[in-house]
């Protein structure tokens, strides 16, 4: 939080010093803390970095090593940082900014001359922001004035989720715009499983189907993984073994010590070290196992089944609550037993009809948007943008 005065307090100092008017045509990207190259953010970014020569964008990365790696990696002049006078005064300049967690500098007002667009990081099926459980007043208060009213538009990918991201932004219902995420434009871009896998571990025992496990990361206490009562890493390696099946594991960074040792040759991580964004590879499993994670709901796009594991439900939603009824809204099995957890997977990948259904019906309610959004939303701000230099003028 401290850090977080102190920029707004730079970012007050430096506004007044700055010239009037702002460039339409310098687009800001930022992500969780300033300090990350990720999300919503990074694929928007790209798009535009690769789509649209007259526009300069600019990504916000306040992480020294970090920057540096990506300028060596995408080019120079792309990459910037608002800890100094002059980097928030390149963010001021810019006529558009595009977030995935918070602002690329703190300030009130910030959006009366800017377009500030925030694309968010997911699909609310947890609360988040002002209806999370555990906020108290004073950063409700803060994030109301610093985050919220600064925001032109706020992103998602439904019009049945307009009003749960109405209320977890305090926002007027007109705020909100159903164009969806760009993480998700990965989705719809062809892998080799067999190259990606290589690429990332190398030779790997011989299988015929690849899972990825992705349980939501509990803050106050470790994730069981396999919570069952009837589970041995014994019987885990000969059911796989039998299936010739591969599961990858990603999970927390501070898990990956439970992860590692426990299991055999079948089962990989496949955390950030080894893949950065997982959206990027998603589409290469054919199973995806999770619990409270919105990540089946982007998933959801590949028709491809989900299974759930909610060993601790009742305590989650205690500890973070849902925006939906959780049964409801999760179309997959949620076996009790390592027995019949066995048997639901090999019936979900043998048998496409299993749960299919259940699967179309989340996936109409929750993605509107069923094909790259990148495009539609750079042709929509450029529009806006246009209208607003056409009444300067």
């Amino acid at each position: 939080m401290i850090h977080k005065v102190f920029n707004l307090l730079r970012t007050t100092a430096v506004s007044q010093f700055k010239r009037k008017g702002v460039d339409y045509s310098t687009w800001i990207f930022s992500s969780s803390f300033n300090t990350k190259y990720n999300y919503n953010s990074k694929y928007l970014f790209e798009y535009v970095l690769k789509n649209e020569p007259g526009i300069t964008p600019l990504y916000v990365i306040n992480d020294d090593t970090l920057r540096e790696k990506l300028k060596g990696q995408i080019g120079n002049k792309y990459f910037i940082e608002t800890k100094s006078w002059k980097g928030i005064n390149k963010v001021l300049n810019a006529g558009v900014w595009f977030t995935s967690a918070g602002l690329p500098v703190y300030g009130l007002g910030l959006n009366k001359q800017r377009m500030i667009i925030n694309l968010w990081h997911g699909v609310p099926l947890k609360k988040i922001a002002l209806m999370e459980n555990s906020l108290d007043w004073w950063t409700s208060l803060y994030f109301k004035h610093i985050f919220s009213n600064n925001y032109t538009h706020i992103l998602t990918t439904s019009e049945n989720l307009v009003s749960t991201m109405q209320k977890s932004f305090g926002v007027p219902r007109e705020t909100i715009k159903v164009w969806g995420q760009p993480r998700n434009d990965a989705l719809f871009s062809q892998n080799s499983r067999e190259k990606v896998l290589n690429e990332i571990y190398g030779q790997l025992p011989a299988y015929n189907k690849v899972v990825l496990y992705a349980p939501t990361f509990r803050e106050n206490r470790g994730t069981k993984f396999f919570p069952f009562e009837d589970f041995t890493s014994t019987k885990l390696d000969n059911f796989l073994e039998d299936q010739k099946l591969l599961i990858f594991v990603r999970c927390h960074q501070s898990e990956m010590g439970s992860t590692t040792n426990k299991f055999g040759d079948r089962v990989k991580l496949i955390n950030a070290d080894r893949v950065e964004e997982i959206m990027d590879i998603i589409n290469i499993f054919d199973l995806l196992i999770t619990d409270y994670s919105s990540i089946f709901i982007d998933y959801l796009l590949t028709q491809k089944p989900v299974l759930f594991l909610p060993y601790d439900k009742e305590q989650y939603i205690g500890d973070r609550g849902f925006n939906f009824d959780y049964d409801s809204i999760t179309p997959g099995p949620k076996p009790a037993t390592f027995g019949s957890f066995q048997q639901e997977v090999i019936r979900l990948l043998e048998n496409q009809l299993y749960y299919q259904a259940e699967r179309q019906n989340a996936n109409l309610f929750f993605n509107q948007i069923q094909e790259e959004c990148s495009p539609e939303i750079c042709t929509r701000i450029k529009e806006i943008v246009g209208m607003k230099r056409s009444k300067k003028e």
